[in-house]
């Protein structure tokens, strides 16, 4: 939910500045949005708004401590949303229609079901019980945790403590709720969470306890973080069905009497522990699923004969290339970075064809075969604004054709060989035509515009679309208003009037329409559909709009493809993904029908879950006008408001110090604001103030105080610190505060924003007055410095392009790069430096295993000596406590095994470093800790590495260092990251720099507990 809340923020801030925010403001909403095409929307979500709010306040007991902010957006092409109340109440919520992709998503109005959803989680996090509010005026707000003042963690735990929550919990209370408030449309009854549990019972494959989800389940399960809501709403349902419905609100209410920890309240309501009552959950599922599985067992299964050996993860729709006997399809899996690929039907083979930049969790990329060119077409940027690429199999050429098209469910007509697709905007679906040429412009190239067909009014969603042969018919799925979805069929010469004609083929009420496409000669369509309850495939004839069913699969079968007269090609769901499969061509006379667990769960508790029903009629009875106070540009300078204050401990060259620390922003952070104070004893002994002399320790007077201030300003930044301290210079050895005077203003723009190809400018321009040292580089002191001011002018441009797998814990692959080149000024005096680095990496064979080479130089162009014209080296990097990045060891100026002390790192004028890198795969822990403090994985390392270094009137220096380290992910708190760090690294001269008398090698031993990181 943060994550989403915070990329909304970036991107806002990089629309153009002529953007307008406007802001509708009512006693409890701010509703922002950027764009006028907004419009239409904004009173129904505000009415949507106010009455899932009255809602929750009634079932929860939920007393709101301040005002909900909620901005309506449309930065991707699939609707999403998240939601936060720390440190202020938020919610993002896209516009865009649901990926309704094997039906993991719910048909219906989605903002009526976001705002039902959304509003749950910040009940869940906002109410508040007396302690609560107690720490609340204490800390002056609820404290954001932040890794530079670790110890926020706490006073947020204590203002804020259902946050301290796993994400199955929020994600599952939310979406059961949601479920009933729209009358049993949601996961509560979903086909695809039932096909879930139904697959793991079958196949007795492992079920996640309740910690090892968080740990293993979210991470290494090619369904991602997608089983936080499989798991969470399954185990809420469980609950609701068993102890009723009202268990799982006083499990989640926060009001006086409740315990702080969602564990300690579990017990309170139920006199059991979770882990008890999760056990005996999947005994109840085993049940369950046993009997459900006895229902379908009385009916002979379908043959299903794989194709491949293992099962490859979340795939696209699949291409028959009858020539090579060949299937295509985009693939998404645990330890390969998504791409696209080539079956081989004959072997079974799966080859690599493309990366598919930007894959969607589920579809991965839409996807279509054109085998009169040879190539295939697909989407990039999946969960943005898609792009159309064109990918040759010939010469395995990719081509982007067109960006941020915002068109996906391609479809070839053949007759005219354009493209079709849906193009999402602004929350309407449209379908649009891509022309192969067009008249009267010979010198557009293929496929580069897009027209306009035929837009859908608002809730209304198309999906799945397919062009009969002959370029006549255009079949699709589309969703109502009420989640009722149908297959239909469009007459394309019928786009050409204001009326098109649009026959319904069959309605399949609240299921999906999945993937339905002609054969060759037109005369059906094979897709699949959930509505027996189990996804199986289903034949629609042309002519006579019959449909029967031509598949009983156990699991769920989906998106066929014809192969020949007696089979078709499909994909069976497992646990571990989808599995390509022959199946027979067909029909089955006899289909079981299973039970869902929703079902029986009202049927039990009927008038406890009706009454919580909330039609979206209802809705319309919210007179929105008569709750608006405001109507307006929104100003963030306006809307500034002090977010908390705390107290902090910062270390000072040795020295222990005590401050406070304030936050304030807007309710978007648009404009963010941050100062702290600290004051440092000149002499501690044994933790007590004394007037006893220790040199060690001992700070001037004028030390004695740290101010510093932070305001982003969107792309700009200004900080200012005086006698600059920090928290981990507790914990050295390395050092961060310095003594002086600094002030700074920084400006950063994304030059290129397409991620993962991000190419970013920085500019700077900082002022230092008393330094004592290098504020760059600790190893150089203040000798020799020949005045107190400086001015230095920096900028930047970094530039990367790094991919992972599902299941990896860094990048995997790519290239990063940065040039950075400053200038210092100082008595008249000039002194330019510039420093490059590239790093590239390869994945190897085997999941999550990759090779790094890591290369950096640098040059200063002044003899003289100062802060600003020398570098230094030295050691791992890493405090004994840390914020920074876990392996620090890969820095510029960083060299494992040589040590800070004087005389023994290096401090240059010039230098040259390579570095190699082996990343080995995570070891990832199914369950090791409990809920709020548990390990999740550990991974290690090797990297060796060489520095050459020269400075004037020196020799030059030759370095070597040969190293390893061992990084273990730690959870406290439920969510909050850690990560211990152990190192060990030599180095050697291998040069004949070194006087006489002076060791040619060290090692160095480094552990480090990474807060937040």
């Amino acid at each position: 939910m943060k994550t989403l809340l915070t990329l909304c923020s970036f991107l806002l801030l990089c629309l153009p500045i002529r953007a307008q925010f406007t802001l509708l403001e009512t006693n409890e909403m701010s509703l922002v949005t950027y764009d006028f095409g907004h419009q239409y929307i904004l009173k129904h979500a505000g009415r949507c708004f106010h009455s899932a709010l009255d809602f929750h306040k009634e079932l929860f007991d939920y007393k709101p401590t301040e005002r909900i902010s909620l901005l309506i957006q449309d930065f991707g092409d699939y609707g999403n949303a998240g939601a936060t109340a720390v440190p202020r109440n938020a919610i993002s919520m896209g516009l865009s229609p649901f990926s309704y992709a094997f039906e993991t998503s719910p048909g219906g109005e989605r903002v009526y079901s976001m705002m039902n959803h959304e509003l749950v989680h910040v009940v869940a996090l906002d109410n508040a019980t007396k302690a609560d509010r107690f720490y609340q005026k204490l800390f002056l707000g609820k404290v954001r945790p932040t890794a530079d003042n670790p110890i926020s963690m706490f006073y947020s735990y204590l203002t804020s403590p259902r946050r301290y929550s796993p994400r199955w919990y929020h994600e599952g209370i939310a979406a059961y709720v949601e479920t009933w408030m729209g009358g049993g449309i949601g996961l509560a009854m979903g086909s695809y969470d039932e096909m879930v549990f139904r697959t793991r019972i079958l196949e007795d494959a492992h079920i996640y306890s309740a910690q090892g989800l968080e740990s293993e389940g979210v991470t290494t399960d090619f369904q991602g973080r997608t089983n936080s809501y499989l798991y969470g709403t399954r185990f809420m349902g469980y609950l609701a069905y068993t102890y009723g419905p009202e268990s799982i609100i006083e499990w989640v209410k926060r009001t006086d009497g409740s315990r702080r920890s969602f564990v300690g309240q579990f017990k309170h309501v139920y006199d059991k522990s979770i882990n008890k009552a999760w056990k005996e959950w999947i005994d109840f599922e085993r049940q369950w699923q046993g009997r459900n599985l006895d229902t379908l067992g009385a009916v002979p299964f379908t043959e299903a004969t794989p194709v491949t050996k293992k099962a490859v993860g979340s795939v696209s729709y699949a291409h028959y290339d009858q020539q090579r006997n060949r299937i295509y399809v985009a693939v998404n899996y645990p330890g390969q970075v998504p791409h696209i690929a080539a079956l081989d039907l004959t072997t079974g083979r799966l080859r690599k064809l493309v990366d598919v930049k930007g894959a969607a969790l589920f579809y991965v990329t839409s996807l279509i075969h054109d085998p009169q060119d040879d190539v295939l077409y697909y989407t990039a940027d999946n969960d943005s604004w898609r792009d159309l690429h064109r990918y040759d199999l010939k010469t395995g050429r990719t081509t982007r054709l067109q960006k941020d098209v915002r068109t996906g469910d391609l479809a070839m007509n053949r007759a005219d060989r354009s493209i079709w697709g849906i193009k999402h905007l602004n929350g309407i679906s449209t379908i649009v035509r891509i022309p192969r040429t067009v008249a009267g412009k010979p010198e557009l190239p293929p496929y580069s515009t897009w027209q306009q067909v035929h837009t859908l009014p608002y809730g209304e969603d198309i999906f799945d679309i397919d062009i009969s042969p002959d370029g006549k018919i255009l079949s699709a799925a589309v969703t109502d208003l009420r989640g009722n979805q149908s297959l239909l069929f469009y007459d394309i010469p019928s786009f050409e009037t204001e009326n098109p004609v649009i026959d319904t083929v069959a309605n399949f009420e609240i299921t999906s329409p999945q993937s339905f496409r002609f054969t060759d000669d037109g005369k059906y369509l094979y897709g699949s559909s959930y509505y027996t309850g189990v996804s199986n495939i289903y034949r629609v004839e042309t002519e006579t709009r019959t449909a029967v069913i031509v598949s009983h699969s156990p699991t769920g079968l989906f998106r066929p493809v014809v192969i020949d007269d007696e089979r078709l090609f499909a994909f069976q769901f497992t646990s571990e993904g989808f599995l390509p499969v022959y199946v027979p061509r067909e029909p089955v006379s006899d289909v079981p029908v299973i039970d869902f667990l929703g079902n029986v769960t009202i049927e039990k508790h009927h008038e406890i879950l009706q009454g919580w029903e909330m039609p979206v009629s209802a809705v319309n009875e919210i007179n929105l006008d008569s709750l608006i106070t405001f109507e307006g540009p929104y100003k963030p300078g306006q809307l500034l408001h002090l977010n908390y204050g705390y107290p902090i401990v910062v270390g000072y060259k040795d020295n222990i110090g005590l401050g406070y620390k304030f936050h304030m922003s807007d309710p978007f952070n648009f404009r963010e604001f941050e100062f702290s104070v600290a004051y440092t004893p000149s002499r501690w002994v044994n933790g007590w103030v004394t007037d006893e002399p220790r040199d060690s320790v001992d700070i001037s007077n004028d030390e004695q105080w740290h101010i510093s201030f932070l305001a982003e300003l969107g792309p700009w930044t200004i900080d200012a610190s005086y006698n600059a301290a920090d928290f981990y210079d507790l914990f050295g050895p390395t050092q961060s505060s310095r003594k002086g005077l600094r002030v700074g203003l920084n400006y950063d723009k994304s030059i290129v924003y397409d991620p993962p190809r991000v190419l970013d400018f920085r500019a700077g321009l900082s002022g230092f007055y008393g330094l004592d040292q290098s504020p760059e580089f600790q190893q150089i002191r203040a000798l020799g410095f020949n005045t107190n001011f400086f001015l230095n002018l920096s900028s930047s441009l970094s530039y990367r392009s790094l991919k992972g797998s599902l299941g990896g814990v860094d990048a995997e692959k790519g290239i990063r790069t940065m040039l950075w080149g400053s200038v210092a000024s100082s008595a008249g005096n000039y002194f330019p430096r510039v420093v490059g680095t590239l790093d590239y990496g390869i994945q190897l064979p085997g999941k999550h295993f990759s090779l790094w080479l890591r290369t950096t130089a640098g040059n200063s162009f002044s003899d003289e000596f100062n802060p600003f014209t020398r570098f230094g080296f030295a050691a791992f990097g890493n405090n004994y406590v840390d914020y920074q990045s876990t392996r620090q060891y890969r820095g510029p100026f960083s060299f494992a095994g040589l040590p800070y002390d004087a005389g023994r790192s290096i401090i240059s004028q010039r230098f040259a470093k390579g570095t190699a890198e082996l990343v080995f795969p995570p070891i990832r822990f199914k369950k090791l800790g409990g809920f709020n403090f548990f390990a999740n994985w550990m991974q290690p390392s090797v990297f060796g590495g060489v520095l050459t270094s020269s400075d004037t009137g020196s020799p030059d220096e030759e370095w070597a260092n040969l190293g390893a380290q061992l990084d273990i992910r730690l959870v406290t708190f439920s969510l909050l990251p850690s990560t211990i760090s152990i190192g060990y690294a030599k180095a050697w001269d291998i040069g004949d720099a070194a006087p006489p008398g002076i060791p040619k090698q060290f090692d160095e031993f480094m552990i480090s507990l990474k807060l937040l990181q």
